[in-house]
């Protein structure tokens, strides 16, 4: 029989029983309507050794019976400003463009 090749890496997170962590969902009361809805609270120094510093930014895969919290990598500062440009308004962008232009030696055709 041939033995098969493989590179990839195990799906399967390292998981340490020491490190789960228990909670109880709770509630919350939605202030419109004053209807309760399901909610829960994770707080700990564990968080940061996690990956999960103040201010980090998580994408949550919900499944049934299953949440799977993935912490986000830092947007690089090139398309942060791409972004934030993409907010300016049409002449506003055409005065960064003239201005990037200037500092590169590479003026634009009017």
């Amino acid at each position: 029989m041939t033995d098969i090749d493989c590179i990839a890496e195990s799906l399967q997170p390292e998981v340490f029983e020491a490190n789960d962590r228990i909670f109880t969902v709770s509630y919350a009361t939605r202030y419109e309507d004053h209807v309760r809805i399901p909610a829960f609270i994770m707080k700990g120094l564990w968080l940061n050794e996690a990956g999960f510093s103040t201010g980090t930014k998580i994408d949550v895969k919900v499944m049934k019976g299953c949440m799977i919290l993935t912490s986000r990598q830092e947007e690089p500062e090139i398309e942060k400003m791409m972004r934030e440009m993409s907010k300016l308004s049409a002449h506003e962008q055409n005065q960064v463009m003239d201005f990037v232009g200037v500092i590169t030696g590479k003026l634009r055709k009017a």
